[in-house]
């Protein structure tokens, strides 16, 4: 085919109806809605979107974002870090030289300012925005002569060029909420700041501040709806034209890990670039490894995400880039109604109190729902839950970063095996190509929770077993075969009374005779991680554990 033949050549438009046809076709029995997923927020994604799905899509919407913002740049806002002030000094100095735009700093109690220190940070002030946290001592603002920007915990509203009214969507996401929780706790705090103040005085002095996490198009439209729920919080204070307040961004720490740190670089970037399409108008990315202690290579890393952003892709030249995507605009529109609907609900409360009362039940509930669906595998933190590094081990003291980390319990469980190691084998059963699959589930299934297993000689017979656990010192173990050779085999080996606790990899219908004759428990797909290693912590300690999985 010649190239003007290619250029003539004209491809029919497909329809949603036959799409269905060939999706449903290749599910093989599977129906349709099984490609559905539920979020965390409660709303069903599809597997396709389509013109259809924006027939009811107000262009408010678009607008609302796009004129949220006067450029579509933002600013990079690295946070310097320091145990003297001195060291903050020389932190922010090298990071404004090296593309950093603001002067993020955090005061802590043992930073001892000294005059001349001063004097140095105020003409940096002169020079830059700053995005300043001085809820330690909110005095510290008197230092400078000029200042322009945000800042976290002063009492002084009527500071020209900056804005101190701090809107908080951090906390809640830091306690396990969900994006509407999120979204919801900015709009409560903004409406008991109207009570006190008058809308035109918030919209001119707020500033808001959420974390983004790495699902990718959900931080997105969390983003996007802000803008949209921001307009009709105006509008619902009697203000049509109420003016678009800042954005801040900063990459969650809720999926960090310290196990297979270097992972969390993919996570910081998933983040951040979300973070930018969604309209933030500053974003941090936190280092890699700042859940051990951030080094000069780590925070340029981070710092370097950002840059290679607008280097190499040119985002910054783009308004609301992810504007007009099906998927995207419909995802904004779901947030904006739930997150609207459940404001409307709680300023119902008697207080502001109650009303921030029933949101952080709401996140811990949203916490555990998260927690669960990571124990049973049905959501993946690479390098913790699956993927994971047997040889990794946390022989750092982890710092204090104020999240609910999803890894956290299981750098809890490899702390406690390495206190109490427990030996453990796999036994395999039948041919290599029979028990594969389920030894290898076995071996990354213990390894998330911190067991190194050895692999014994396949097919032992049971007084072989025995012998080789004891030349070993094998403290537990498990039967891994096909569905016939356990069958006949794990009655076998428990009449020998093997004598370390024994469990058998799959789920079997005499399971429970298996278990009376002296099993110790098993292994499956979808058996909580957690509830697993803490009865295998037990046995490791010696405890009496009754607790069969």
């Amino acid at each position: 085919m010649t190239i003007q033949d290619m250029k003539q050549t004209e491809f029919k438009e497909a329809t949603l109806s036959e799409w269905e046809q060939v999706a449903v076709k290749s599910l093989k029995g599977k129906s349709l809605e099984s490609l559905s997923t539920k979020t965390l927020e409660e709303i069903i994604l599809k597997p396709l979107y389509s013109l259809a799905d924006m027939e009811n899509m107000s262009i408010q919407q678009t607008n609302s974002i796009r004129s949220a913002k006067q450029t579509a740049d933002w600013l990079i806002a690295q946070q310097a870090t320091g145990n003297t002030s001195e060291e903050i000094l020389i932190d922010l100095q090298d990071s404004l030289a090296k593309g950093n735009n603001i002067i993020h700093y955090k005061l802590e109690a043992h930073h001892q300012w000294t005059k001349s220190q001063l004097e140095e940070l105020s003409a940096l002030v002169e020079l830059h925005p700053v995005l300043l946290d001085i809820s330690h001592d909110p005095t510290f603002i008197h230092s400078f002569k000029t200042i322009k920007g945000a800042v976290k915990g002063s009492r002084d509203t009527d500071m020209p060029h900056t804005r101190t009214v701090y809107l908080d969507g951090t906390a809640i996401h830091q306690a396990g909420g969900d994006a509407v929780s999120e979204l919801v706790s900015v709009l409560l705090q903004a409406d008991y700041m109207t009570q006190k103040n008058s809308i035109e005085k918030i919209a001119e002095k707020a500033f808001a501040q959420f974390s983004v996490d790495t699902n990718f198009f959900m931080e997105i439209a969390k983003i996007r709806s802000f803008r949209v729920l921001w307009k009709a919080f105006g509008e619902a204070h009697g203000q049509e034209n109420i003016n678009a307040i800042p954005v801040h961004a900063e990459t969650s720490l809720r999926s960090f890990s310290a196990l297979d740190a270097t992972v969390n670089i993919l996570r910081a970037a998933n983040s951040t670039l979300a973070a930018v399409l969604g309209g933030a108008d500053s974003v941090t990315s936190f280092p890699h490894d700042i859940l051990t202690s951030a080094n000069p290579t780590s925070k340029r890393i981070a710092r370097n995400m950002q840059l290679v952003l607008k280097e190499e892709t040119h985002i910054q030249r783009v308004m609301d880039a992810s504007g007009g995507s099906y998927y995207i605009e419909t995802l904004t529109k779901q947030l904006v109604e739930k997150a609207w609907a459940l404001f409307l609900e709680l300023i119902k409360e008697k207080s502001f109190e109650l009303a921030t009362v029933k949101l952080q039940e709401r996140a811990e509930s949203k916490w555990e729902e998260q927690l669960e669906a990571l124990a049973t595998r049905k959501k993946s933190l690479i390098g913790t839950n699956v993927y994971a590094n047997p040889d990794d081990s946390l022989i750092f003291k982890l710092n204090d970063t104020g999240y609910k980390r999803l890894a956290e319990p299981f750098e809890q469980l490899r702390q406690a095996f390495l206190s109490n190691p427990l030996k453990t084998a796999i036994f395999p059963y039948g041919l290599l190509k029979e028990y594969k699959a389920r030894m290898d589930f076995v071996s990354g299934y213990l390894t998330s929770i911190g067991l190194k297993s050895i692999v014994a000689p396949e097919n032992l017979k049971p007084f072989e077993m025995q012998k080789w656990i004891d030349e070993n010192e094998i403290d537990y173990g498990v039967f891994v075969g096909n569905d016939e050779q356990s069958a006949g085999l794990v009655p076998a080996i428990l009449n020998e009374n093997i004598s370390i606790p024994l469990d058998v990899a799959g789920q079997f219908e005499e399971y429970v005779d298996w278990l009376e004759a002296g099993l110790n428990g098993r292994i499956f797909a979808g058996q909580s991680l957690f509830e697993k290693g803490f009865e295998l912590l037990a046995l490791a300690k010696k405890e009496d554990s009754n607790d069969h999985a």
